[in-house]
């Protein structure tokens, strides 16, 4: 193979030229490679920021809202999610970057991240709420407004609505809207049981006894509406009843509470 040799065909002075540029940018990588060249740009990002503080554009506040509120997510979370300190300058704060971390915690839907000239940064946080608590293979998980797990450790209210069964999220949603025509029912609601992945029975519960409702497969909102009918006529609820049948159209079948007979005195 031939060598090339028109380099040293340059002038003196070009060759000159280049090999200074060429050991001045060695020189530089390797400064800045180096522990030294490392503290030179923490310290010049430091006079950055000891300027912008002067000119009174920089970070000094981080201002937290909810659009509920009620909510699960802290503002100490937030703000150790996001990891930006006072005295940053304003215009190095990637909101898109911020809004993406937020979005990232288990309870947070949407987040806004909004840079207030000279030195505020405004998030506004819409969360999640709980609307059940689903209980499948014996493991518990809450359920959004959307019927979506929440992947969250946080302690639940307590009086959130038990479902059980592996397809009882898919059919949460319909369930309630049907239970919410008939808020006199939906009141006393405390659990919604998937029977073979096809119906629902509900566990009612009021202040004096517990009730069973079995619902159809089809036509639940009909089978719902007929039994508020049927309640506020002859108030079934507060009837010793243990279970109501929904499951043939057009009736309602009874099953009265057993009640132990009293054992006979030895005489």
């Amino acid at each position: 193979m031939r060598l090339n040799y028109n380099y040293f065909k340059w002038p003196i002075k070009t060759r000159g030229i280049i090999a200074v540029s060429l050991w001045c940018f060695i020189g530089i990588v390797a400064f800045f490679c180096s522990v030294t060249g490392h503290r030179f740009v923490d310290w010049t990002k430091d006079c950055v920021n000891v300027a912008y503080q002067k000119t009174g554009r920089s970070l000094k506040q981080i201002e937290v809202n909810w659009l509920t509120p009620t909510h699960y997510t802290k503002t100490d979370e937030i703000l150790k999610t996001i990891h930006i300190k006072q005295g940053v300058p304003m215009d190095q704060i990637h909101l898109a970057d911020l809004q993406t971390k937020i979005e990232k915690l288990p309870w947070v839907r949407t987040a806004v991240v909004e840079r207030y000239w000279p030195d505020t940064i405004k998030i506004t946080i819409e969360e999640k709420m709980p609307l059940a608590l689903w209980q499948n293979s014996r493991q518990y998980h809450p359920l959004d407004e959307k019927a979506q797990i929440i992947n969250t450790t946080n302690q639940l209210p307590a009086d959130l609505l038990l479902v059980v069964g592996p397809d009882a999220p898919k059919h949460l949603i319909s369930l309630i809207q049907d239970l919410e025509k008939v808020p006199e029912i939906y009141q006393y609601v405390r659990a919604a049981v998937r029977v073979s992945e096809r119906r629902w029975n509900l566990k009612l519960f009021n202040a004096e006894k517990g009730l069973e409702i079995l619902l159809p497969e089809t036509n639940v909102l009909a089978a719902l509406q007929r039994l508020d009918e049927h309640n506020k006529k002859e108030k079934l609820l507060k009837r010793k009843i243990a279970s109501i049948d929904l499951r043939t159209n057009g009736k309602i079948t009874f099953k009265p509470i057993e009640t132990q007979k009293p054992k006979a005195k030895k005489k």
